[in-house]
């Protein structure tokens, strides 16, 4: 048996009832008033059709108030529930309130109201579901939207390289030995790989990254991007250092998502502050593995400092006016990696980044 149909019967169950309850109370009517006719001759004078339109138009108006009653008004509510869940209004609190008539003090269906229980206890569960998915709908949304807004960002780095090096190759100004130019033409084709990497990321995973760890020496990784970043054309007159007193460290971690965060930290540096900063990277393992990147730059202001994670916060640079929403992705990467980051900075003071990830178990 369908919910329908369970609602269907016991609504006519209800009326039927109803309908034998107001019956016997008419015949007893006609009693009393035909006893009263006996007992009082006065009445004998006045005529019975009369007593018995009265007591029709009693029995009718108390059939149509059971039937508005017991079917009527659910039934408006229901509909009215429907109407507003196909307006997309999934707030199950504004249907309670709105037909708080349906309810007792103590949250639960009127007595009268049963019948319609089973329907609006499914349009209670069908709002909540409703809701939910909705909320989950405009989380996804916002995540791709983040996820999004990150790879934008981060295609910028290799694009800055490869534009770099192009315009050197193509200067009027600058003459490049075969070998110069060859080791510019295997950078460009280091960076479009990356780029091409980032492009399938997004292609897999739109919402989360993917973490892929590997045992790998953090030591050279470090090198490596360091040294990467220091042979960014826009980084030329940037003087970079990396500061350790480990030799090699393996360590489990995803190359490609670490690079990512090494880069925007670097590249940020780089992009943020003038000519001729002084940006170093440190490397401690403690209690805790500590990658540190402080430049001696311009610093942030403390309102841009506050929500410098959030991906809505934007910030300048010396070049190009970008957008600061690499901060955000580096947080993302950095607790994939059940880490986290720390940023310290002051106007015309510099600016301290400090990654903390656990140690290998």
């Amino acid at each position: 048996m369908t919910l329908i149909q369970r609602t269907m019967l016991l609504v006519l169950f209800f009326l039927i009832a109803s309908a034998v309850i107001i019956s016997i109370s008419f015949v007893l009517i006609v009693v009393v008033v035909i006893l009263s006719m006996e007992i009082v001759p006065a009445l004998r004078h006045v005529n019975i059709k009369v007593y018995q339109a009265l007591v029709l138009l009693f029995v009718i108006g108390c059939y149509s108030y059971t039937i508005g009653t017991i079917v009527g008004k659910p039934l408006l509510a229901v509909i009215g529930w429907l109407k507003g869940l196909s307006e997309e209004k999934y707030n199950r609190h504004h249907y309670t309130e709105q037909f708080a008539f349906l309810w007792n003090k103590h949250n639960k269906i009127k007595w009268y109201y049963r019948p319609f229980k089973d329907i609006l206890f499914r349009l209670q569960e069908l709002s909540t579901s409703l809701e939910r998915n909705r909320r989950e709908i405009v989380r996804e949304n916002e995540n791709r939207e983040q996820w999004l807004s990150g790879i934008s960002h981060d295609l910028k780095t290799p694009f800055s390289y490869i534009k770099g090096y192009l315009d050197l190759m193509t200067s009027q100004d600058i003459s490049l030995t075969e070998d110069e130019r060859n080791q510019a033409m295997h950078l460009i084709k280091q960076k479009t790989d990356e780029i091409e990497g980032l492009v399938h990321t997004f292609q897999i995973q739109q919402t989360q990254p993917v973490v892929l760890k590997t045992r790998s020496d953090l030591v050279s990784f470090l090198r490596e991007v360091i040294l990467d970043a220091a042979n960014n054309p826009k980084a030329a007159r940037d003087h970079f250092t990396f500061e350790t007193s480990i030799d090699a460290y393996e360590y489990y971690f995803d190359p490609r998502l670490l690079k990512r965060v090494m880069q925007n930290l670097l590249i940020n540096a780089v992009l943020h502050n003038p000519p001729d900063t002084k940006i170093m990277v440190r490397l401690e393992a403690k209690d805790h593995l500590y990658i540190t990147v402080a430049d001696n730059g311009v610093g942030m202001p403390a309102h841009i400092l506050q929500n410098v994670f959030d991906y809505r916060v934007r910030g300048e640079t010396k070049a190009t006016g970008g957008e600061g929403i690499g901060l955000a992705v580096v947080k993302a990467l950095v607790e994939e990696h059940q880490g986290q980051i720390d940023v310290q900075s002051s106007p015309n003071q510099g600016t301290l980044m400090t990654i903390t990830l656990p140690l290998n178990e």
